[in-house]
């Protein structure tokens, strides 16, 4: 088994693939039956529990208590884009539009993994993030949500008070907790290795989540820009 290289030729490939699903997959939906949505919601929810079910095995089992809680942003946005493809709450597609896509987007592209495919700790990770932007693309294309500009401001104050929480709750928890690695920046190639060492490393984090939640809102500023220009 070849260890991870985020520039290898099979995660490239399996970037690429997981992409086309999260976009083109609802786009089949859109005008199948009720029956055929719901049965893409079963599986959505289905895969996204597995791969929680599997970290929970392997991290808090396996490895470490600790580190097995349901803490890390990715966490939430699964539990939000669940708890939104069953109530069609828009607040919670909201929390998983702008966290899922910086989060479960960032762990597509640079997984926090130690090897290649087809270990299965790869597979899982890719497919278990992929979930929670296929539901929110669902929500995107089937259910017409989007998002507005007043919500961005809203997201970005919820992941602020998280954020906050996750200090004393890694403190409590002692080592090797590292929720939303604000301990310690996380191992491997990612964006943080272009950033300051901890603590500092979270000023930059927050600075780019900030920029990052404004620019999935851009195209939609720009959208109604034009359409009210036009009008």
């Amino acid at each position: 088994m070849t260890d991870f290289n985020i520039l290898s030729p099979s995660h490239i490939f399996f970037t690429i693939l997981c992409i086309a699903i999260i976009i083109y997959l609802p786009r089949i939906f859109v005008d199948k039956t009720s029956s055929s949505k719901k049965t893409l919601i079963f599986i959505i929810i289905s895969l996204i529990l597995v791969n929680q079910g599997m970290d929970l095995y392997r991290e808090g089992y396996m490895q470490e208590w600790k580190l097995g809680l349901p803490l890390h942003l990715c966490d939430f946005s699964s539990a939000s884009i669940i708890i939104y493809l069953l109530t069609q709450r828009r607040e919670f597609f909201l929390f998983a539009f702008f966290a899922g896509i910086s989060g479960a987007g960032m762990a597509i592209l640079t997984p926090d993994v130690l090897y290649n495919f087809p270990h299965i700790d790869y597979v899982r990770h890719m497919i278990g993030h992929s979930m929670i932007l296929l539901g929110v693309t669902y929500a995107m294309i089937i259910d017409n949500q989007r998002p507005e500009l007043k919500d961005v401001h809203r997201v970005l104050f919820i992941l602020s008070i998280l954020l906050f929480l996750m200090y004393p709750i890694n403190y409590l928890l002692g080592a090797p907790a590292n929720y939303w690695y604000v301990i310690e920046k996380p191992p491997g190639l990612n964006v943080t290795g272009f950033m300051r060492e901890a603590p500092f490393h979270m000023i930059d984090i927050y600075i780019l989540a900030v920029i990052v939640c404004y620019s999935i809102y851009l195209p939609y500023f720009i959208k109604d820009k034009l359409r009210k220009n036009n009008l």
